[in-house]
């Protein structure tokens, strides 16, 4: 994977005060990743050293002011569009980017006030990368995905860098095994892809030959966060594929930090309680190893089984999108959305704990 890394925190000598901020855990990425230095305001043509600048909040538009009351919002701007240009160029996804700052803060950035106070908002590099779909994190974020990855599996890849499904760790709960799915599992899953019952309440055509369910492993279920489901033999084993769960962009948010929720069962472990106690592992690795803020989910208002897996796993209601989708004869289809913050994710896993 490429990555762009705020060049500060690689070590580089170009923040306003001449300085770098080098931090090991991104410096570390470096062995197995390619680190893509970008610096926006050396790139916007601003000096080093430079007087200290930061985004004025609470005016309704952008404007970057410097301590020495320059106003430099047309030199950050560029910086942005030149660091955009350079991420895509590199085809990075994922950017790493100095907490705090009016070019790469991410979540919190000073307020203008250059009182040390900080406002909720992002840099404006940052802005626009995220604009465009580039996952921007900072360090202190990655830093804590890292370490419950770490923790969890001691030197594996972290999946917040993973590429793809095969890069992604094997997760398991109580009765499941979730990993990823390769071409070894095409007759599992056309077996229950096949069904009638099963695609339509997902919102897809049944499989009607084993290349279907080829595609569909070679496909969609190789892009990153995506998982079979296999029942857990008593002795550890894993059993054939009943199913799939994963997280995956959601294209009805403009929302970077989030990810959707969706998933699949075999009628015949319908009612076992499987796919809750599946997604709800899924939500933890999301937002624990990957640093979502929010996490989506969607079904049809029809769908009782599915509703009722999202009401367990604690998302809430936001409402019907009406004629959202086509079903497969033609016709639109409403769509009952859900989601969860990662507040609300964590005070339920805490109730959760105390019960």
């Amino acid at each position: 994977m490429n990555i762009a890394v705020s060049a500060c925190l690689l070590g580089e000598p170009c923040r306003f005060d001449g300085e770098a901020r080098p931090c090991a855990h991104v410096r570390a990425l470096a062995e197995r990743h390619r680190l893509v230095p970008v610096c926006p305001e050396a790139a916007g043509g601003l000096p080093v050293p430079r007087p200290p600048s930061e985004i004025v909040a609470g005016e309704g538009v952008l404007r970057v002011v410097s301590a020495a009351g320059d106003d430099v919002t047309d030199a950050f701007l560029e910086g942005a569009r030149r660091t955009l240009a350079r991420v895509r160029a590199e085809g990075c996804s994922l950017a790493i980017l100095k907490a705090k700052s009016p070019s790469c803060g991410s979540g919190a950035v000073y307020d203008g006030t250059f009182s040390g106070a900080l406002t909720a908002g992002y840099g404006v590099a940052a802005r626009l990368l995220r604009a465009e779909g580039v996952r921007v994190v900072d360090e202190s974020v990655l830093a804590s995905c890292l370490a419950v990855s770490e923790r969890r599996r001691p030197g594996a890849l972290a999946p917040l860098l993973a590429g793809s499904a095969a890069e992604c760790p094997a997760l398991s709960t109580e009765r499941l095994i979730l990993r990823p799915l390769n071409l070894a599992d095409t007759a599992d899953v056309f077996a229950y892809g096949r069904d009638p019952e099963v695609g339509s309440g997902a919102g897809w055509a049944p499989h009607r030959t084993e290349d279907d369910a080829r595609f569909f492993v070679e496909e969609i279920a190789s892009k990153p966060h995506v998982f079979g489901v296999f029942e857990r033999g008593c002795d550890g084993s894993c059993g054939p594929c009943i199913g799939s769960v994963g997280l995956s962009p959601d294209p009805r948010r403009r929302n970077v930090d989030c990810l959707m929720l969706g998933y699949a069962l075999a009628r015949s472990a319908w009612g076992r309680g499987f796919m809750t106690e599946a997604a709800r592992e899924v939500l933890r690795y999301g937002f624990e190893e990957l640093g979502i803020s929010l996490a989506s989910c969607a079904c049809y208002p029809s769908n009782d089984r599915s509703r009722r897996v999202i009401e367990k796993c604690g998302f809430s209601r936001e409402g019907v999108m009406r004629g959202a989708e086509p079903a497969l004869d033609g016709t639109m289809r409403d769509l009952a959305l859900h989601s969860m913050t990662r507040a609300e994710w964590e005070a339920a896993r805490r109730g959760t704990a105390a019960g």
